[in-house]
């Protein structure tokens, strides 16, 4: 896939990448993470008539770090991009901390909107004691100065993997990774060509140094209540996907966001975890093209 960037009015870029062609989605990857999280959904994408879009939030990837104090701050940007690639409406999908981002997004935006799907999102403020199993997560918010620098250790090894997705599992932070993740979870992981595309987009997060600030920034906003309304987003465009199984981001989570939205739809996925988005493509396009 060619790296694409755009160029903001400020000079800054975005870098974004594009699977399939059809109807147009946006696409929120995950924090710690980057917009080749696409990849894991090419092949429904090409299948379903999807046009999925994943866009690298600022410090990520290929996109220039700038300062975001608040969860909506990132829209103006994404909505930048959008009109640059035609789209007047697409729905938007948000997967684990990408969620919180899509949800910022849906509120404010909620009429170009055409359907929003969040996958196994917090529900903030986030209680990382509860709500997550990473330990570098947990020490952002505690202590970000010591979790800062367990995020440079992360990048270091990802890195150092140079490309070796076993070479990352096989280090201290790769397995610590693997301990937050479910049964299920670790059989998606077991297939070699899902792991490498997984650690690519994870790697390619960390491109640049800036990588360390973005992780860091998302955690600190995460901490905080929700700082707009959700009151006038319109019945049954919000969906939300929760495993029951989350080990990162547990049943809870869902079970509130669903309560706080207003006539969103709430379904639980028996024994699945953080990864079911993966299991479940072909409902997942169905939804999406509603």
């Amino acid at each position: 896939m060619n790296d694409q960037v755009i160029t903001l009015p400020d000079d800054r870029k975005i870098g974004y990448a594009v699977v399939g062609k059809g109807k147009p989605v946006i696409y929120f990857h995950g924090t710690a993470s980057s917009r080749l999280e696409v990849l894991l959904l090419k092949d429904i994408a090409e299948k379903a008539s999807l046009k999925i879009v994943g866009i690298d939030r600022p410090g990520y990837g290929l996109s220039t770090y700038h300062p975001r104090k608040h969860l909506q701050d990132f829209n103006k940007d994404l909505n930048y991009v959008a009109d640059c690639l035609g789209f007047d409406h697409f729905a938007i999908l948000g997967w684990s901390g990408g969620g919180v981002f899509a949800l910022a997004f849906l509120a404010q935006y909620y009429e170009i909107v055409t359907k929003a799907v969040v996958v196994n999102t917090p529900f903030l403020p986030f209680d990382a004691s509860k709500a997550h199993s990473f330990p570098f997560s947990k020490y952002l918010m505690k202590a970000p100065f010591i979790g800062a620098l367990a995020v440079r250790q992360l990048r270091r090894q990802l890195l150092k993997a140079n490309g070796e997705i076993s070479v990352f599992l096989g280090s201290k932070q790769g397995k610590q990774l693997l301990q937050g993740y479910s049964q299920t979870d670790l059989q998606l992981i077991s297939d070699p060509i899902w792991a490498r595309l997984m650690y690519q987009s994870m790697a390619e997060g960390f491109r640049q140094e800036d990588g360390v600030k973005a992780v860091v920034e998302e955690h600190m906003l995460f901490l905080e209540p929700y700082d707009f309304s959700f009151e006038k987003i319109p019945m049954n465009k919000l969906v939300i996907w929760q495993g029951e199984a989350d080990k990162t981001c547990n049943i809870n989570n869902g079970r509130t966001i669903a309560g706080m939205i207003k006539d969103s739809q709430l379904e639980i996925f028996k024994g699945k975890g953080h990864c079911v988005m993966f299991e479940y493509k072909e409902k997942l396009a169905n939804v999406l093209l509603v």
